[in-house]
């Protein structure tokens, strides 16, 4: 975190994380021979991919519905 605390972390930020370094879990996995392993870690980073995916949508719509919000009334 940056000082002051001026920069925060959020769960889309820790989701993208967990999916990366599960990803490289998978591969070492993989190149063990450690099957059952590689498949959990690839499932935890498939849904460490989805929440980020659902996160970021709905940052978007979230960030979208407080812009209409701000506009002045009949300024469409």
């Amino acid at each position: 975190m940056a000082a002051g605390g001026t920069s925060r972390i959020g769960p889309e930020d820790v989701a993208a994380y967990v999916a990366r370094l599960a990803a490289e879990m998978v591969d070492l996995a993989r190149a063990a021979d450690l099957h059952l392993l590689a498949y959990l870690a690839d499932m935890t980073r498939l849904e460490a991919e989805q929440q980020a995916r659902l996160l970021r949508r709905s940052a978007v719509t979230s960030g979208a519905a407080q812009a209409s919000e701000t506009r002045p009334p009949g300024s469409r």
